[in-house]
């Protein structure tokens, strides 16, 4: 038997059950087309009025790979919200039946990180984006039906486009409980696949597992790994977790080896694993110090060049001075004339010029608020650095092409001016030109 909901819309069928409601097929009676209604039972008149303004909000955001909302409203003891009607079928319908093979599924991954990014952008993030979530289109693209209420810690951002990538490759509902499980079934589920690139995919999931792995840096590695399968016998060293640190921080190589989490998700519970994160605070406080040093050893060089020009200039003036050393004694009345007209404190002038010592010493961003993410954009390196550092807090960095001067900032993670904690850290991306 049909439901209405007023003069306007008919549910016909249901589709998928999701967290908080189940969606139905229907009909827009007014405009004489096909929608999905989700509709969710009401708690309370303030929770209905809240579920309606983060629906308001979300309502502002299009892109293809998330459902578009339409309508949403009352209807007795429910909320309903009108969504576009897609083509395909809920994605854990299909885990047991698609035919997607590997690089076919680390594409749709990735385009799917890429509209996360454009939400991320909009405001919107905490989502879902495992398996119960997804909609899988007839050319096999993946489409996010609830983007508005929030989802399990492990269910999103990079780590729960991990479990998604397992749930595809594995035909699996339940998502991996340990790395080590991870590794043991993905591998051989992602045929198609070249070695570099699943040795590539394996390294960049046990970071992801760590938590050392934001979302934007979790898209940029999975578009290297897509580029490996013309050449799967050079990974990039990105994929390859170093033995030791480096002798000297290589800020050419992008990206750098710190540990961070993803500005999404706000005291994550780690995920269960048997291996232990390596021990990544020494390196990083050696490459703190050595980045400190550096500066002050070339204020040391520069002031001392300085020091040395400015006196020699001040010597061969005064070489040119009358009654100067070649003006020789022996010139009869003017060797008199010389011994009264030259002052003695001549030469105390080129101590006074040859000292401009606070010129070249760099001094951190003084607009650095603790508390308070810097504003970072159109900064060099070197002054991004000094300004996380002047507010208390970590770095990490990554050089990429950008229509942008090169070697300046023109992008960061999170945006300036928002609320921040001693030692959070921010994630700032450098031109390359």
């Amino acid at each position: 038997m049909e439901q209405r909901i007023g003069e306007r819309y008919v549910l016909t069928e249901p589709i998928h059950p999701l967290a908080d409601g189940v969606m139905y097929a229907g009909k827009d009676l007014s405009l004489h087309r096909d929608v999905f209604l989700l509709m969710v039972e009401k708690s309370g008149d303030a929770s209905s009025s809240d579920y309606l303004r983060v629906l308001g909000q979300a309502a502002q955001f299009s892109d293809e790979r998330f459902f578009h909302i339409l309508n949403a409203g009352l209807a007795e003891n429910h909320v309903y919200t009108v969504l576009t009607a897609q083509k395909g079928t809920p994605l854990s319908a299909q885990l047991g039946r698609h035919r997607m093979r590997g690089k076919e599924i680390v594409s749709a991954v990735f385009d799917l990180g890429k509209g996360m990014q454009e939400a991320m952008e909009e405001g919107i993030s905490g989502f879902s984006v495992t398996a119960e979530n997804m909609w899988l289109t007839e050319d096999n693209r993946l489409k996010v039906m609830n983007y508005w209420s929030p989802g399990k810690l492990v269910s999103r951002g990079s780590l729960g486009l991990c479990t998604l990538l397992y749930q595809i490759s594995t035909h699996s509902k339940q998502g991996p409980a340990t790395f080590d499980q991870y590794q043991e079934n993905v591998v051989p589920s992602l045929t198609g696949l070249t070695s570099g690139q699943k040795e590539a995919l394996l390294a960049l999931s046990r970071r992801v597992f760590r938590e050392e792995v934001s979302l934007s840096s979790f898209i940029f590695s999975l578009r290297e790994i897509i580029a490996l399968e013309k050449s799967p016998e050079a990974p990039p060293k990105a994929f390859i977790p170093p033995a030791a640190p480096p002798a000297e921080p290589v800020r050419e190589t992008a990206p750098p080896r710190i540990q961070y989490r993803q500005e999404e998700e706000p005291a994550p519970e780690r995920v269960r694993r048997t291996e232990k994160p390596p021990r990544a605070k020494e390196p990083e406080a050696e490459e703190a110090d050595t980045r400190e040093k550096m500066p002050l050893r070339r204020t040391i060089w520069t002031l001392g060049t300085v020091a040395v020009v400015l006196l020699g200039i001040a010597v061969f003036m005064y070489m040119l001075l009358p009654g100067g050393p070649s003006k020789g004694p022996g010139s009869g009345g003017t060797a008199g004339n010389t011994a009264t007209a030259t002052p003695a404190p001549t030469p105390t002038t080129t101590v006074n010029t040859s000292t401009p010592e606070p010129t070249p010493t760099p001094t951190p961003a003084t607009e650095a608020v603790p508390g308070q993410i810097p504003n970072l954009i159109g900064m060099t390196q070197e002054a991004a650095e000094q300004a996380v550092k002047a507010a208390g807090m970590r770095y990490s960095y990554f050089i990429e092409p950008n229509p942008a001067e090169s070697g300046t900032v023109f992008r960061q993670e999170p945006a300036p001016n928002q609320p921040a904690n001693k030692g959070d850290r921010v994630t700032f991306y450098i031109s390359k030109g």
